[in-house]
């Protein structure tokens, strides 16, 4: 037993017993476990005692701990509740992760405006304006159109609605009722709206019902047209239902079935959505196990996937376990209304639960023909590191002679972008066009705080001297970090050659003078590449946006010969500002007042600007929204 194994076995004597979270770190301050327990006490002690029983896996993380620290709570529910909202903050490495195989879309009604228009989305926000409908799997589109054809529900977006004057095409071929330019009122269109949320509902009895009634009403009053408009939609909404599976019709309540495979450290997960009493699609996805039990698997699982997911009515489940009650409460709290929880018995219920169980079992079966080595573990190889690196950090800098640099950090989890975790950096220390030290004033400011937690690996785009500013920074901030640079491809040509010769792209570790060379589509290099490109794309983006802010706010007028101090007031006043003027033609700016040679000049300056902001390396202000 090492000095640190004992000194956290002993402090661990003295925790309450009490329910609570603990968080697992290790030499490097990272985070990489977090759990809750019953009794914080015998939990952690549990990890420390009669270690030759432990499972592999709980070995290698016992192994890797190097303090724990704990957060007491008053109920075992708060503890579910903090370390659902601490495992989707820090994403630690020991606990479970999901890996999704898409982003299933939704239905969305958006009410903030007096006419709702409806549009598909693959995100669920919180909004007490936006109603959410699904998931539907590949028949999203189809909804779509059909709620477009039958409904009339508008699609635009509300500056479209806003600056029309009269109808578009949609109301020519009769798939809109044109509320932008008054053709229905608020009270016709929320009879639309109804009809469609019946409809999305489930509710497709109740909505055929009520609209025959109406077109029986309509004949009855000799109103013909309007009964052949509520016939043509009737056929249409039995059309599209004879399409679908009923698969419960006593339920008319939202329900998610929720079978698993399990198979050596993966669980695959299928969720087959039940609405209206309809199979409407299905969702997989797969999870690493690292040393959760099956149980502690399940909790894990609901808790992360319900925090992104529409939450339904019900959740079924093949399998119980000692958690269930508090999911349930923990849903029931977050959806804001009864979410129940169930193992049920009954023949359907177990015929769909089964179905979901074979389901996650073929496709795992499917996903394993197809998985060769992957790329992490190709970067884990090439690069010679110790650990998998789940996460990767990429760092860029961008700037023109020095001009508004820009330093773009993004983050990769498990070979895919994650854009909540991007950052930006202008350096305060550093003037002039010095990469070197730019990049090491930010990887300073980056991990000298604990949070975010750092990755598995950092990659500086650039050579040697890049990747020295790099590892000095590491150092003088205490952290071990694994470290390496990607160098772009060099070319060699010349005037009398008639073929370009490039080298491969270099990759370069500390303490190693020679590069390590990858060949043009090895899945190691593809990683790293994609890593660089999106950092490079990031700070490029955002450097040219600060260039082109800049150029108009830094009193451009005084730049121009001829130009006084009553033609800047001028030009000022019935333009508005640099930006309007360097969109005016010269005919304007002679009608404005200047003379034929000063409007010349004005034209010519910002033209010039412009072709040259266009020329420049750019980067986005703040990190795009996935």
């Amino acid at each position: 037993m090492n000095e640190t194994f004992l000194k956290i076995a002993d402090e661990v004597k003295g925790w309450p017993t009490g329910p609570g979270v603990y968080i697992m770190r290790d030499s490097a301050k990272r985070i990489i476990y977090v759990g809750k327990a019953k009794n914080l006490r015998n939990r952690i002690r549990s990890y420390f005692l009669k270690l030759a029983d432990h499972t592999p896996k709980t070995k290698v993380l016992v192994k890797k701990i190097h303090e724990v620290e704990f957060t007491v709570t008053n109920t075992e529910l708060e503890a579910l509740l903090l370390e659902c909202n601490l495992i989707k903050k820090h994403r630690p490495r020991y606990n479970i992760r999901l890996k999704d195989d898409k982003n299933f879309p939704y239905v969305v009604l958006d009410f903030t405006h007096p006419f709702p228009q409806f549009r598909i989305s693959r995100k669920v926000s919180v909004s007490s304006h936006l109603k959410y409908f699904g998931p539907f799997g590949a028949g999203a589109r189809e909804i779509g159109r059909f709620l477009l054809k039958t409904f009339q529900i508008r699609d635009c977006s509300d500056s479209k609605f806003k600056n029309r004057d009269r109808p578009c095409l949609n109301y020519e071929i009769g798939t809109c009722t044109a509320p932008c330019v008054n053709y229905v009122t608020e009270e016709q269109y929320a009879e639309q709206i109804q009809e469609a949320s019946l409809f999305l509902k489930g509710k497709k009895r109740e909505l055929t019902s009520q609209l025959k009634k109406q077109m029986e009403e309509h004949s009855d009053a000799q109103e013909y047209e309007k009964a052949r408009i509520l016939r043509d939609k009737i056929h249409s909404i039995e059309r599209i239902t004879q399409k679908q599976d009923m698969v419960l019709t006593e339920k008319q309540k939202d329900i998610d079935i929720v079978g698993s495979w399990h198979a050596d450290k993966e669980i695959q997960w299928v969720i087959l959505f039940i609405r209206g009493g309809f199979l409407t699609g299905r969702r997989s996805l797969k999870t690493q196990v690292v040393l959760d039990t099956m149980e502690e698997a399940s909790v894990s699982f609901l808790e992360q996937f319900y925090t992104s997911n529409l939450i339904p009515d019900e959740i079924w489940l093949f399998q119980d376990f000692p958690e269930r009650e508090n999911i349930e409460k923990l849903l029931t709290l977050q959806a804001a209304r009864p979410v129940l929880v169930r193992v049920p018995r009954g023949e359907k219920p177990l015929r769909l639960l089964g179905m979901a169980h074979e389901n996650a079992k073929l496709l795992y079966q499917e996903s394993k023909k197809k998985e060769g080595v992957s790329e992490t573990e190709e970067v884990q190889k090439a690069l010679g590191l110790t650990e998998l690196p789940h996460t990767i950090e990429g760092i860029d800098v961008s700037n023109l002679q020095g001009t508004n640099p820009a330093v773009a950090l993004v983050h990769f989890a498990d070979e895919r972008p994650l854009k909540s975790r991007y950052r930006l950096y202008y350096p305060k220390t550093v003037e002039g066009q010095d990469d070197f030290a730019m990049i090491h004033e930010i990887v300073t400011r980056r991990f000298s705080k604990d949070d975010p937690p750092p990755p598995d690996l950092l990659l500086i785009d650039g050579g040697k001297g890049q990747l020295a500013a790099a590892e000095r920074a590491l150092k003088e901030v205490g952290k071990d970090i694994p470290l390496c640079s990607l160098a772009k491809a060099r070319t060699d040509s010349g005037f009398t050659r008639k073929e370009i010769k490039k080298s491969e792209e270099r990759i370069f570790l500390p303490g190693r003078k020679n590069p390590v060379l990858l060949k043009e589509g090895h899945p190691a290099l593809r990683l790293l590449q994609r890593v660089r490109d999106e950092a490079h794309r990031f700070s490029v983006k955002s450097h040219r946006a600060r260039r082109k802010k800049s150029s108009f706010s830094q009193g451009h007028l005084d730049s121009i010969p001829g130009i006084g101090e009553k033609t800047k007031v001028l030009l000022m006043t019935l333009f508005g500002g640099p930006p309007s003027i360097a969109a005016a033609t010269l005919e304007q700016l002679v009608e404005a007042g200047l003379t034929d040679k000063q409007a010349r000049a004005v034209k010519g300056y910002f033209d010039t600007l412009e072709n040259q902001n266009s020329a420049g390396a750019g980067g986005a202000v703040k990190p795009e929204e996935e």
